[in-house]
């Protein structure tokens, strides 16, 4: 890689110099070869001349001699200082040049950044001190060799390829690959160059994309716990609303689909607590939470803690017999645990045409309390849009009981 190349300051440099020397050099050595000729030739002629001629006529020709060799001694030395000015003027640009080298020489050794230089092959041609230090390769060992073998997978040459349109470079995050075998991440570009070769400039982001993945994990482990009740691990009644209203939008752009909810409470959850304690009605809740997310659709169905003892159960793409089966499934398995009298009343309502968040919610509602008035330990399904009014005449309160008791 030619430096005047890819750095105009030096190119100008070198371009100025080549031109003093030329200037200033060359033309002096032809006057001074001319000048020395023909003052050697007059000299040459006026003392042969002298010497044959009349002294008042020799005279004269001497003393013309002598002038034209006082007046060339003076050009002389006017060129001979000329000279030496542009010499040293010439000695000190290629100070400056040296000194610039040297000086982009330093950046390209001493910045921590990966800087490798390549051939039109895409062989190695030169490998900076950065480059070194993070691939474990020394300039001598790597000079010649393939770049794609410093990648995790050499494929992504070609995608590192420049193309001819644009800036001419290419630029991505990149695997690569360390000479012990380890992995690092690079954000690279690859920078086509004049004279055909290609420049490379990288920087080691592994300890960025690191922390920016733990960065991740803690922000999702900050949104599952805002929306995540602590007891029994379902989601809180805050992230309720938000997932009732979009799979209420989602039916209503798309009318065939179902949407079911599930709205439980534990029957004689109070008198257990006091009866036991704090601690046992904790557990169950919380073994209550375990039974719904056993019962339930895992990524597809959604429960929820809706308060105290009251649970909720969202069931996409489900009509009313479906969610039965899933509650019987809840009812049985929560009863086989035995916590004194606790059982569920649970109440079932399906999605229609024109419902909300709130009237879905209180068909759903009105149906667990009219198991709950019923006998407890009941599934009540809730179909009908009078029960949303609150109206509690015989033909609209209940379409459907099933005692779970005789059952068990």
């Amino acid at each position: 890689m030619r430096l005047s190349h890819k750095i105009p300051e030096l190119g100008k440099l070198l371009q100025r110099w080549k031109i003093d020397i030329s200037d200033g050099k060359a033309p002096s050595r032809a006057f001074l070869w001319a000048l020395s000729l023909t003052l050697g030739v007059f000299n040459v002629l006026a003392v042969s001349a002298a010497a044959f001629l009349p002294w008042y006529a020799g005279i004269p020709l001497l003393c013309a001699a002598m002038l034209w060799n006082v007046l060339m001694a003076m050009s002389i030395s006017k060129q001979i200082a000329a000279d030496q000015i542009s010499i040293e003027k010439n000695r000190s640009l290629f100070k400056r040049f040296q000194n610039t080298t040297r000086y982009f020489e330093s950046i390209l050794q001493d910045t921590s950044d990966i800087i490798i230089s390549l051939d039109r092959d895409y062989l190695i041609l030169k490998f900076n001190r950065g480059a070194q230090n993070h691939f474990g390769y020394s300039q001598e060992e790597i000079v010649g060799k393939p770049f794609e073998m410093l990648f995790a997978d050499p494929a992504d040459k070609e995608r590192m390829q420049p193309t001819s349109d644009g800036d001419g470079s290419a630029c991505a995050e990149v695997l690569m690959k360390k000479r012990d075998g380890r992995e690092i991440t690079a954000n690279m570009c690859v920078s086509k160059m004049r004279d055909g070769g290609f420049v490379v400039t990288a920087q080691d982001i592994t300890e960025r994309k690191y922390l920016e993945e733990q960065l991740h994990q803690k922000s999702e482990q900050l949104k599952k716990l805002a929306i995540t009740d602590d007891l029994t691990g379902l989601f809180n009644s805050r992230h309720f609303y938000n997932v009732i209203r979009s799979e209420l939008s989602r039916i209503k752009r798309h009318s065939e689909r179902k949407l079911a909810i599930m709205y439980m409470d534990v029957d004689h959850f109070k008198e257990y607590n006091d009866a036991e304690g704090h601690q046992k009605g904790d557990t169950v809740l919380h073994a209550l939470g375990e039974v719904i997310m056993a019962c339930i659709r895992k990524d597809i169905d959604a429960g929820f803690r809706y308060g105290g003892d009251e649970f909720v159960v969202v069931l996409p793409d489900t009509d009313m017999p479906q969610a039965k089966v899933a509650a019987e499934r809840i009812q049985n398995q929560f009863c086989n645990l035995k916590y004194g009298e606790t059982s569920l009343s649970i109440g079932i309502a399906e999605a229609k045409h024109g419902d909300d968040e709130r009237t879905l919610v209180r068909r759903a509602d009105f149906a667990m309390y009219s198991s709950k008035k019923n006998g407890k330990k009941r599934i009540t399904l809730a179909a009908d849009d009078h029960l949303v009014q609150g109206e509690t005449s015989e033909e609209t309160v209940i379409i459907h009981v099933d005692d779970i008791n005789d059952a068990n």
